[in-house]
């Protein structure tokens, strides 16, 4: 039985979270959970939300099996059903999902990825911590884009991602750096340049996600 299989067959009718489900389905680790899941997220498989996990009783991002009737639904376009912070369905350029299509980008590279922090329950850490494949360590901060197309939300977003590096190489000058926008916003665009000095004083990249899912290093 591969991993696919031994999440769903954890899953049937119940709502669990990432965590619950790595532990009763043997599954290891955490991270391999989050990516299987996502991966049937996409295929209309299985359903991930905001939820209580009916297995630890939290409130989390869960997975369930779709209802019968709810996948056959007109209008179910997007495999993206995750609350985002408006309340609606997650657009593409929601955190969660930009972060998503890093770490499938990274996994598809050679990356090895050890921990992928859950945005949609806002937990705090830093949002992919991965491998490279010559064996050194690369932490990413994720951000989306203001739902409310905010310029002034967006460049403290932005700002918060830059600070996140300043704090990650205080804490480990070792690692590689790297953050994660959306692509194709100006604020965004034109903010960038605009560090050009602290990207040659405290090298990181930059992954810019599109909205057909595409993934370029900058």
């Amino acid at each position: 039985m591969n991993n696919k299989q031994k999440i769903l067959s954890v899953l049937t009718t119940a709502e669990i979270c990432d965590d619950c489900l790595s532990h009763l389905s043997g599954v290891l680790p955490r991270q391999t959970v989050y990516i299987v899941c996502r991966s049937l997220s996409d295929s209309f498989v299985i359903l991930r939300q905001q939820g209580i996990c009916t297995h630890c009783l939290k409130s989390k991002l869960v997975s369930r099996h779709y209802d019968d009737q709810a996948s056959t639904l007109e209008g179910v376009a997007s495999p993206h059903f995750i609350t985002s912070e408006t309340g609606g369905t997650a657009p593409w350029f929601w955190e969660g999902n930009v972060q998503e299509k890093v770490v499938s980008y990274l996994t598809q590279n050679g990356y090895t990825i050890r921990r992928v922090t859950d945005t949609a329950s806002r937990a705090p850490g830093i949002d992919i911590v991965a491998v490279t494949p010559t064996g050194q360590e690369l932490w990413v901060s994720v951000k989306g884009y203001p739902e409310k197309n905010s310029n002034t939300q967006a460049r403290h977003w932005f700002s918060g991602a830059i600070f996140d590096l300043v704090l990650y190489r205080g804490e480990n000058p070792k690692v590689h750096l790297a953050v994660a926008f959306p692509d194709g916003f100006v604020t965004y665009g034109n903010l960038l340049p605009r560090v050009e000095w602290l990207k040659q004083t405290i090298p990181f990249e930059v992954y810019w996600v599109s909205k057909e899912g595409t993934v370029r290093k900058e």
